[in-house]
């Protein structure tokens, strides 16, 4: 097939100019050769593809100029800027990038006081720091934990009651001793009488309801009185916590409280409330884990919104009550119930069932840190 051919097949145009053709060269001999074409106008390209018969209207936009105008920006910009809202409202990251729960820990005044503490002035103006140094020495350095308790005993028993605010910390001390060596009826005589005369303490607030938690749970078998009397008194000590706490928190808001003061502050907060959300558990064990209209579901209720609360909703501890609470939950649904109303919110059993899932995976990843 030779040159001419294919040339004839290409949609080129042939000026007047290029009528004359040109010597061929060798190489043109062999590749063929082809005339100069011209640039097609506007004008010339409209009749054109109105006799390949395109549509009117593919012409128009085929030749409109392909800057957008400044109201489709607006549009454009209005458009993006809802998506990107209803992204973050229907997906937000803290559903797919949750952190780690971490550990909430005891209730505690720290690590050991040590003996370059007691200068002249130190000890004149504070007393009760030779003795909580000695009881440190005796549980930190030499591990001692009954010689630690018993010297705590001893000193503190000589105290008059005007004097228990100034040695409250050793109190701290003494009760954090007693919950490691679960002292608990010791522990419950020794905050009990230490609340009397200051009720919203949160140390004692705090290691009355683990005392009372404990004992409440080496009991297997509650009688009727048993669980009458302690429902009573998880009520009463959630209440007082809550009188605690809410102390607490005013006090975290006053504007003169210092930032590393608030975030101990926030500590015990958390702390408390995780000991309130156990003692409503408690009570609705106690009813026999009822649920629908009995009315010791709202003690359910309030624990659940105590672990989703934004101060408690990070915490291992949170998470790992939550947990048991949507078990218990589970564990008493037939199967051919359709929804129960759980926090004033009717729940369906494979939507909690997938609650509980996550829960359960988010500990074990957690444990795996």
């Amino acid at each position: 097939m030779n040159s001419d051919q294919n040339n004839s097949r290409l949609p080129v145009r042939r000026d007047s100019d290029d009528a004359r053709i040109q010597p061929e060269t060798d190489t043109q001999a062999v590749m063929g050769f082809l005339p100069q074409t011209g640039t097609v106008g506007a004008d010339e390209r409209i009749p054109i593809a109105r006799e390949e018969g395109y549509d009117p209207l593919a012409i128009k936009l085929a030749l409109a100029p392909h800057a957008s105008s400044a109201a489709d920006k607006l549009r454009l910009f209005i458009f993006i800027i809802a998506a990107a809202a209803l992204v973050i409202f229907l997906f937000p990251l803290d559903r797919f990038f949750k952190p780690a729960p971490h550990d909430l820990g005891p209730m505690s005044i720290g690590g050991p006081i040590l003996e370059e503490s007691l200068t002249p002035a130190n000890v004149r103006q504070k007393p009760w720091l030779k003795t909580l140094v000695e009881i440190d020495r005796l549980y930190f350095q030499e591990g001692k934990l009954t010689d630690a308790m018993r010297l705590a005993e001893s000193e503190l028993g000589k105290l008059t009651d005007k004097d228990w605010e100034t040695w409250q910390k050793v109190f701290y001390r003494y009760w954090e001793l007693l919950s490691e060596a679960g002292k608990a009826h010791v522990l419950k005589t020794s905050t009990r009488a230490y609340l009397a005369p200051f009720p919203e303490d949160p140390f004692a607030n705090y290691y009355f309801a683990r005392a009372f938690l404990a004992a409440a749970d080496r009991i297997r078998s509650f009688s009727p009185e048993t669980k009458t009397a302690y429902r009573q008194e998880a009520i009463s000590i959630a209440g007082q916590i809550d009188r605690a706490g809410s102390a607490l928190d005013a006090r975290r808001q006053h504007p003169q409280t210092k930032k590393n003061e608030s975030a101990v502050l926030t500590d015990l907060y958390q702390k408390l409330r995780l000991e309130q959300a156990r003692l409503y558990v408690l009570v609705w064990k106690l009813s026999g884990y009822e649920e629908d209209e009995h009315p010791d579901v709202v003690y359910r209720d309030r624990a659940l919104d105590i672990c989703e609360s934004e101060e408690l909703s990070g915490m291992k501890e949170t998470k790992a009550l939550k947990a048991t609470i949507y078990t218990h939950i589970l564990d008493r649904w037939y199967w051919f119930e359709g929804r129960q109303i759980i926090q004033s919110r009717q729940k369906r059993r494979k939507d909690l069932q997938s609650e509980l899932e996550t829960l359960v995976q988010e500990l074990k990843d957690a444990e795996k840190l």
